[in-house]
């Protein structure tokens, strides 16, 4: 059975770690300067419009969770954590839980910052950006558990701040139809097609179920390398 006091221990010790790390604070202030940027640009496509709600979910929700994770292994406390009263569940909850509520700060402060105009259908882009934060803080997750220290993921992280994050911007640098059609399936994009068709009145199915696959996918990827790799 799942403890919330147990989840909470951790999520209070992961604010406390955060507070002393001067890398992963900065790390997750950066999409504030982005959605700055962008609301003195004009005229560009509502695609691009909604990529620093994307790079926050980036920045925040995978940097900050895989310097977490990576932070445990370096410090060799995770097995710690492994090997107390924690079951798996509550020690991914409350790994997850900080870097969720600061994704969320964030990108509700990129809406603000950046002027980024929304869909009216509230529940609906809520529920988008809950899976795409799913989606992201396994990313994350599974960054932390590959590397060996927290420094180490910020390496890893940049093929995947670059595609998930900025994939708008150099997808306009891609000629191959056939590779802008495969990337057109990722997370970041599919979630900046929803929000754009919401609020051109259409059908968003397809996009939510899209979104809904690469979060199961990653929650199973996620689970299975931690599996591989817990005790490294």
């Amino acid at each position: 059975m799942i403890s919330i006091k147990r989840i909470q221990a951790v999520v209070i010790k992961d604010y406390r770690d955060l507070l002393k790390n001067a890398y992963m604070l900065s790390t997750a202030v950066i999409p504030l300067f982005f959605a700055f940027i962008f609301s003195q640009g004009e005229g560009m496509e509502t695609a691009v419009v909604f990529m620093p709600i994307t790079l926050s979910m980036v920045m925040v929700g995978s940097f900050i969770q895989a310097g977490v994770i990576a932070e445990e292994k370096e410090k060799n406390t995770l097995r710690g954590l492994l090997l107390s009263p924690l079951n798996t569940s509550e020690i991914f909850i409350g790994k997850s839980v900080l870097s969720a509520v600061l994704s969320i700060i964030m990108v509700v402060a990129v809406i603000l910052i950046g002027n980024i105009p929304m869909p009216d259908q509230t529940l609906l882009v809520t529920a988008a950006i809950l899976i795409s934060l799913v989606i992201f803080i396994s990313i994350g997750t599974i960054l932390g558990l590959v590397s060996r220290t927290v420094m180490e993921t910020s390496v890893a992280g940049i093929p995947v701040l670059f595609i998930f994050g900025m994939g708008d911007v150099f997808r306009t640098m891609i000629e191959s139809e056939w590779l802008i059609k495969v990337l057109s399936y990722l997370p970041d994009k599919q979630l900046g097609q929803l929000l754009q068709q919401l609020m051109n009145g259409q059908s968003v199915g397809e996009h939510f179920l899209v979104l809904a696959l690469w979060a199961v996918l990653s929650v199973i990827v996620t689970i299975y390398i931690f599996k591989k790799r817990r005790f490294d």
